[in-house]
């Protein structure tokens, strides 16, 4: 009976000694699985609190900086306003833009002027252009 009784409990512990040492390492493997997940997510949380904080830092300065800008802005706009109205009413300015609007009316009414706004706004385009748009049309649609 002593034999019987020791071979009882042998047999089982070695049986339960081998599905335990899978049990263990399968809840070890789950173990480091789930201090790998604590340990990602306090990562990507504390990337998460470190960007907002910097976009919230970000916002702030824009928002000063832009009030800071608005009237430098404006005021530097007013100034170019009057330097632009003073430039343009200069007495050289003026004798440069008739020299030029003088040089432009001599072309266009010249004798190569004249041919070139005949040349260009002559009416007779717009028919020459539809005749061509329709033979495209028609040549469109008996291909396809």
């Amino acid at each position: 009976m002593g034999l019987s009784r020791v071979a009882i409990i042998v047999a089982p512990t070695q049986v339960v000694n081998s599905s335990s040492s899978v049990i263990a390492m399968l809840a070890f493997t789950l173990i480091v699985i789930f201090r790998c997940l604590r340990v990602l997510h306090a990562v990507s949380l504390s990337l998460h609190n470190r960007t907002s904080w910097f976009a919230w830092q970000l916002s702030c300065v824009c928002r000063i900086l832009g009030g800071q800008a608005y009237p430098a802005l404006k005021l530097l706009q007013h100034h170019a306003a009057i330097l632009v109205t003073a430039l343009w009413k200069a007495k050289s300015v003026r004798h440069l833009r008739k020299k030029v609007v003088f040089e432009f009316f001599t072309l266009m009414l010249g004798s190569c002027g004249n041919s070139l706004c005949l040349l260009l706004f002559w009416p007779g385009w717009w028919f020459l252009a539809l005749i061509l748009a329709l033979i495209w049309v028609a040549i469109r649609w008996s291909t396809g």
